[in-house]
């Protein structure tokens, strides 16, 4: 196999033929392959980085310094370096390092939808249920124990439509969690930003993603040291054939982190010089010989080679003995199907798929660690799908030469830095007006220096007309102009060729804090608005490679924790929450990462953040206008605000059902005091029927019978004693009515703290 002239050993054999030879070979072809061309575009790169850092290169500016083949000497002015390129690209450093990073990861297991359906039709069902024992107990009440049925039962439509809007799988959520603990475990943030950094200054990044130690792993590449297969159709890295890490260190940093694969003999050999180490090194990344470790440490060469090959797997289909069921069976290259199994109807079939290798050579002679790719990255729904360990891409090299926002700046740098050069040059050519005295008018017994003084403190030329040889009147005094006019054509130049360059790099000065005495806020937002539009493309394509390298690390931690894992990390919020993974259910999971758009989402949260005096006016609590200014993401400020409005509604509808509850008391007591009254009446009315029977009595049978008498008088006691009786249960009714307020009162304050806290957690 041909790559770009470089002969590659064929790929597509079995295990059994990729001997020692072939492997070296693989690795060897591909660094070949690489230094094509390689040493150029280092020296290209290294540029872009030392014009971000103000190093300047005399020989751009040679036709200035030497217009004529001849170097200007002893010159009032000297050639500078005044950044305008660095500016800008830190101010979109402080943007990103602002902006928030908002992952959601989902499950995309076939699986999945049932799911969520299966528990949708579970929750509607049990709606159902409370709908039908509501009904119920309206109609027989004693058939339905208290408490059994919620006050509030949400109808079907609405647990359906819930359920589309925030359904979340359990493994999606256990997914949410081990990103969000490989991100603070591996510093993804602070890597990040340092691989953006790269983007801007190179227009390249480039990262490293893999299982070490047992754990998942997030490193950025240099761009120097970094080259890859050049489809033109190749967007990402980790989509290529192949890829290159190469760079120079020292040899005792290669027996660090290479011993276990080099023989004694291999590291003595490393750590003596040889004379071509240097040289190589100034190559590769022409590094000043002035610096002294270049030849005083020994250094080595080290090439990480990555490529696809090829691996026969083979499905052995087969009649299961115990079931008698048809079984398939994935085998490797090296089995062979027995006999038996052969006569019994068995078959084999082969296919080829993909396969990430990696391999090493050191010093450009030893050859270590050629094998496949210990963690390999494949798709659960096509296995020849795999993904290279590398991944990076660049801003624009479509049918062209790439760029980045330092290349676009260079030529506005260097014309900004020559007319720098002239305005220092002019400025201190210029002398202003000189008047023109004759030297004999100075008057007599004053030297030079007195006669000046005296024209420059008061502003007069004493002269002696009166001296003798002196033959020239005032009128003769004259004066010489020999001011610069250019000086001011200089300014506004430097002004055009600044206002040009952050025209082109989409970052005004409106954006950069820097705004006119008579620009209205409207119009600086306007400005700032137009601006973001052209630096979001930069953005936007970050971004991409972003949601790829995360994607890749939580794939890496399926290989990395196959016993399961266990773990706690900080929320953005300060709060500790924790990892419990399943090995089964991570293994088995197809996770996906969704990035929602950074820009929009930060645009949204400064436009909530500026609400937040209004809902203090509005009676917002503090601790929730607290919370919205401590979010760094719009769903956290969106989470923290539904749970304040629910808890405001829980709050509106708890002081609206103790109003009822009182309005019903009210009511209650009215109607037993009433109830009272009409006892009370009833009372008296009995007592003056008794008296007025006895007294009746007494009349008709004035002797009396004191049997009849003492029998009324035991009735009137004992009608007494039933309405005391009555009186006390319409008392004691009273007070249970009170008392049962009075708990439901409690409860509902306690529901309603523990609902803020859960609100508040």
């Amino acid at each position: 196999m041909y790559l770009g002239g470089e002969k590659i050993p064929q790929q597509r054999l079995p295990m059994s033929k990729k001997t020692k030879k072939w492997r070296e070979q693989c690795v060897e072809a591909f660094i070949n392959l690489s230094h094509n061309g390689i040493d150029d575009h280092k020296d290209d790169l290294k540029i872009l980085y030392d014009y971000y850092n103000g190093i300047i290169d005399e020989a751009d500016y040679r036709y200035v310094l030497k217009p004529y083949g001849k170097a200007r000497k002893n010159f009032p002015s000297k050639m500078r370096n005044y950044p305008i390129i660095k500016p800008i690209v830190d101010l979109l450093l402080g943007e990103k390092s602002k902006r928030p990073l908002n992952y959601t990861v989902t499950v995309q297991n076939g699986d999945a939808i049932s799911e969520k359906e299966n528990a949708k039709q579970q929750a509607i069902y049990q709606s159902l249920q409370m709908q039908f024992l509501k009904v119920l107990a309206e109609q027989n009440p004693e058939m339905v124990q208290p408490g059994q049925i919620p006050e509030e039962v949400p109808l079907p439509e609405h647990i359906a439509q819930q359920f589309d809007n925030t359904y979340v799988d359990n493994r999606a959520i256990k997914g949410q969690h081990a990103m969000s603990y490989i991100m603070q475990e591996q510093e993804v943030y602070d890597k990040i930003q340092k691989a953006w950094f790269h983007f801007l200054v190179s227009g390249e990044v480039y990262t490293h993603r893999g299982v070490r130690s047992k754990e998942p792993f997030y490193d950025i590449l240099n761009p120097i040291d970094v080259d890859y297969d050049k489809d033109p159709d190749l967007e990402f890295v980790e989509d290529g054939d192949w890829a290159i890490v190469r760079k120079y260190v020292h040899a005792s940093t290669v027996v660090d982190h290479y011993h276990e694969f080099l023989s004694d003999e291999q590291v003595l050999e490393l750590e003596e010089p040889r004379q071509q180490d240097v040289e190589s090194y100034l190559l590769f990344r022409a590094t000043s010989t002035s610096d002294p470790n270049v030849h005083r440490n020994r250094l080595v060469e080290v090439a990480n080679v990555y490529w696809k090959s090829r691996k026969r797997i083979g499905f052995l289909n087969y009649v299961d003995p115990e079931t008698g069921m048809m079984e398939e069976m994935e085998v490797d290259d090296g089995f062979r199907m027995p006999v038996e199994m052969k006569e019994a109807g068995a078959t084999l079939k082969w296919i080829w798929t993909n396969e990430v290798w990696e391999g090493t050579r050191i010093d450009g002679r030893f050859y270590i660690n050629i094998n496949p790719l210990a963690n390999q990255r494949i798709s659960l729904d096509n296995p020849s799908k795999c993904k290279l360990p590398i991944n990076g891409r660049k801003y624009s090299d479509i049918n062209s030469k790439n760029i980045s926002l330092v290349s676009m700046g260079i030529a506005y740098q260097l014309n900004y830095n020559i007319y720098k050069y002239r305005l220092e040059l002019a400025i201190a050519r210029s002398k202003d007006i000189i008047a023109q005295f004759d030297i004999n008018m100075i008057p007599k017994k004053w030297d030079m220096d007195k006669f000046m003084y005296y024209v420059e403190g008061t502003g007069i030329a004493w002269v002696d007309y009166n001296k003798e040889g002196i033959q020239l009147s005032p009128q003769h005094q004259s004066v010489l102009d020999m001011s610069i006019k250019t000086i001011q054509q200089y300014i506004v130049l430097l002004e055009s060729i600044l206002g040009e360059w952050e025209k082109l790099s989409g970052v005004s000065r409106q954006r950069q804090g820097e705004i006119g005495a008579y620009e209205g806020k409207a119009s600086s937002q306007q400005a700032i608005l137009q601006s973001s539009h052209i630096t979001e493309d930069l953005f936007r394509k970050f971004s991409r490679l972003e949601q790829r390298d995360m994607q890749a690390l939580l794939d890496y931690s399926k290989e990395a924790w196959l016993s399961g894992k266990k773990g706690q990390y900080v929320m953005p919020d300060g709060t500790v929450d924790f990892l419990d993974l399943d090995s089964f259910d991570h293994m088995e999971s197809n996770y996906g990462i969704f990035l929602s758009d950074a820009g929009k989402d930060q645009m949204k949260l400064d436009q909530i953040k500026g609400f937040t005096q209004a809902m203090i006016q509005n009676g917002a609590k503090p601790s929730t206008v607290v919370d919205m200014l401590d979010a760094e993401s719009f769903p956290q400020i969106k989470s923290k605000l539904k749970a304040a409005e629910k808890a405001a509604e829980e709050l509106e509808a708890a002081q609206q059902q103790a109003q009822q509850q009182a309005q019903q008391q009210a009511m209650q007591m009215e109607q037993v005091k009433m109830q009272q009254e009409a006892m009370e009446k009833e009372k008296d009315r009995q007592t003056d029927i008794e008296i007025a029977l006895i007294n009746a009595e007494a009349k008709k049978n004035p002797e009396g019978d004191s049997f009849n008498m003492q029998k009324m008088l035991r009735d009137f006691e004992i009608k007494q004693k039933e309405l005391d009786i009555r009186e006390q249960e319409l008392q004691g009714k009273i007070q249970a009515d009170a008392t049962k307020n009075d708990i439901e009162r409690d409860k509902n304050i306690i529901a309603r703290e523990a609902n803020e806290q859960r609100n508040a957690e």
